[in-house]
């Protein structure tokens, strides 16, 4: 048995409050705590973004329609002016359908820049060459013995062409838009703005009166 002076002493100690901190195991839960704080940051981190790339046809040449603008002095961007053909304009310029008659000649040159499942699925209007816009748009840019190696047949307004270097030259697409873009970036090839114009109705607007179509059966070369 303790002696009354231990036992005084003990509750003494008791007593006190101490002064020591309490140490708390949080081993265990601080590592589970760095586990998640681990996963929360990898499920966070950015992703690497990917580059689109566009292979609509319409779409495509709807971008490319901002490039085809010829800048002004101040630095500005304004579409440019071209001549605006009707049903009617290219319907008379077609040649006859007698191949013996002396005016079954085009006197413009005719240019579709749909793309060939387009082609296959609606057919082409007469006389009208394929220059699809979409897929291959530094067409124009090409020097005349490029051109003729790609597409089989020569270059439109060009020397060695089946036309003279003054024949008008009218872009057709689906609705017009694709047309309009390519007329602009024929001039920006350096095609004369006075020789280059746009069926703004297109394929549809022809279709719509009743034009001829010829079937299409694919690229000549």
């Amino acid at each position: 048995m303790f002696s009354n002076r231990t036992a005084l002493r003990l509750c003494s100690r008791a007593s006190r409050p101490s002064s020591s901190p309490v140490t708390v195991p949080t081993r265990r839960f601080q590592g589970r705590s760095l586990r998640a704080q681990s996963t929360i940051a990898a499920n966070t981190r950015q992703r690497p973004s990917h580059s689109i790339i566009y292979t609509q046809p319409a779409l495509h040449a709807r971008l490319l329609s901002n490039t085809a603008r010829l800048s002004q002095s101040n630095g500005s961007y304004e579409p440019l002016s071209l001549k605006e053909y009707k049903f009617e304009d290219i319907n008379s310029a077609l040649p006859k359908q007698d191949p013996s008659s002396p005016s079954s000649k085009p006197n413009i040159i005719l240019i579709d820049v749909r793309e060939p499942p387009e082609l296959e699925a609606t057919g082409i209007i007469p006389s009208a060459l394929s220059i699809p816009i979409g897929s291959q748009t530094d067409a124009m840019f090409l020097t005349p013995d490029e051109f003729l190696t790609r597409f089989g047949f020569p270059k439109p307004g060009t020397e060695g062409g089946d036309d003279n270097t003054t024949a008008k030259m009218v872009f057709y697409c689906k609705a017009g838009i694709r047309a309009r873009t390519a007329g602009e970036l024929a001039v920006r090839a350096g095609y004369d703005a006075d020789r280059i114009g746009v069926y703004d109705g297109s394929i549809l607007d022809w279709e719509k009166n009743g034009g001829r179509v010829e079937r299409w059966d694919g690229p000549e070369n």
